[in-house]
This record gives C-alpha cells, structure tokens and sequence, in this order.
C-alpha cells in the first residue's frame, strides 16, 4: 500500500472511530437525560389536596410523582406526562386547569426523569408504566373515568401505550413523534449540511444498535404511529406549525393513520410543546371539550 494509501485508512479509520463515539454518547445522553431537582414536597394549589404517589412497574423499575385531588371531584381522572429532560414540576401549572374542572390529577415523573428509576427507552418500556399509573388511579375512590394528556416524549409514550392500556376515555397528545427512529433522523438530518444528511441514517442505526447491545432495549419496536394505527381510544393531537424539534408532519401522520379516532389541531406560531402558552383560551377550550365529549 502506498503511503498516501496509508494516510487515507487511517483517516477513514479514525473518522469512523470518532463517528461511532459520539453516536454513542449520542445514545446514552438520550437513554439518560440531566435530571432535575424535584420538590421535596407537591406544590400547593388552593383548595386542591395533593401528595405523593408510586408505583413499581411490570420491569420492576420504581417510579414516583404527585397526585391532586380537588374539593369537588367530577368522576374523572387525568395522567399528565411531561418532555424529555423533564420532571413532573412542568405539568403542574396544566394540572391547575383540570383541577378546576374537578379532575383528580396524577403527575408522574417518566422513568429516568425526576426522582423516578430506570432510563429512558422512549415508550417502549413507558407503555407498562402507564398502565401500572392507571391501575394506581383507578384504584382511588370515585373514579370512574381515566383520560390522558402528554407533551413531547411524554405524548409519544401515551400513544405507544394504548396498545396495552385500553381503559382511557380519550387522550390528548402534544408534538408527539411517529417513532423514534424516524424523528431522530429528522433531528440528526436538520443539523447536517446539505450534502451530508445522509449520515443521519448511520448514525441513528449505530446509537440504535449500542442501546440494544448495552441495555436490551430495541427502540426500533417502539411505535407511537403503529399503536394509533389500532387504537380505538379518542385522541385529539396538537402540534405547533413553528415546531422546529419535532416537525408538525408528525402529528398530520398520526392523525391520518387513524382518521376514524383522531382529530388535529395545528396550531399558527405556535413551537415545540407551547401550545398553549401561543393560544391559552383556545387551547383550553379544546382539551377540556374533547374530554368532555368523551
């Protein structure tokens, strides 16, 4: 081999080294996001009860949030699931809103987040998460009827579940992701310049094949869109046409996997999860009507 010959290898070489490298701290970064401090005590709301709750999933992973009872409970009980690098403090202030209506509220810290065990895996170990929090809700005195609402990963985990978790009236979801192969590669392609986007797809295949060497968890069998496929629960997705995380075209794909149990709201300048932060008024309106409905 000639000596510029040996040059190229070896810059090959140590190219793939490094690609390789931040794929997989890529990987890891993802499966164990920065955790924040949790209160060590629930917010108070007025007139609202709270305290804690836990559970211990399928896979044996103990998992930990809050949970707010108001004076005049309505029958009905909502789960609240926040965003990746989360906790549960982010929900809160939407508790308020269901509280109000005489929802009991449960806000969970997602496995890997907050005070929760375990690592993330993107929904596919969270869909037994969410059933063991239904179990745990419908458990309580009073409650007759469970609804869903999640943000974000948190979204994405609550549609994954309704493969197993069949018992919600209905759910709502917030720049939810078809799966997360799929938005990885959108992620990894933004940040790409032009000729190189191609790498997104070797890079999410290599992260992907690290977590199911290293952890056992294939993300690849997770399927937010696939689940929404065969649900019969109602779900009304909302995304923000300004979303440059997650892009809109994810939720317009989940609506139109099922168009007999969804309905969309795409919402004018609104980004990533803020909905309702870009239209309050309205937003309220329509998850508190499509639960009502339901």
């Amino acid at each position: 081999m000639t000596r510029s010959g040996r040059i190229a290898v070896a810059v090959l070489s140590a190219s793939a080294v490094v690609f390789v490298g931040l794929s997989v701290r890529a990987a890891e970064g993802l499966l164990h996001p920065g955790r924040r401090p949790v209160a060590p005590v629930c917010p108070c709301v007025a007139h609202v009860r709270c305290g804690d709750a836990a559970v211990t999933s399928k896979d044996g992973t103990h998992l930990n949030g809050w949970y707010y009872e108001p004076d005049q409970p309505n029958g009905a009980a909502v789960i609240l699931l926040h965003g990746v690098g989360g906790n549960r403090e982010d929900l809160v202030g939407l508790g308020v809103l269901f509280e109000k209506s005489g929802f009991q509220v449960l806000i969970p810290d997602l496995r890997g987040h907050g005070t929760s065990d375990g690592f993330t895996t993107l929904g596919l170990r969270e869909s037994d998460d969410v059933r063991a929090w239904a179990d745990w809700m419908l458990a309580h005195s009073g409650v007759n009827r469970i609804y869903g609402f999640g943000v974000s990963l948190g979204g994405s985990v609550l549609l994954e579940s309704l493969d197993r978790e069949k018992r919600f009236r209905a759910v709502v979801a917030e720049s939810a992701f078809t799966t997360f192969p799929d938005v990885a590669i959108e992620r990894v392609s933004r940040g790409l310049p032009g000729s190189t986007k191609w790498l997104a797809v070797p890079f999410v295949e290599t992260a992907l094949f690290w977590t199911r060497i290293r952890y056992g968890a294939d993300l690849k069998l997770g399927s937010p869109l696939e689940s929404v496929q065969h649900s019969k629960v109602p779900i009304l997705l909302i995304h923000g046409l300004d979303d440059h995380k997650t892009e809109a075209v994810n939720s317009r794909r989940l609506a139109a996997a099922n168009r007999a149990v969804t309905d969309l709201w795409l919402v004018p300048g609104a980004g990533h999860a803020n909905a309702r932060i870009t239209a309050k008024n309205e937003f309220d309106r329509r998850v508190l009507g499509w639960f009502d409905r339901h």
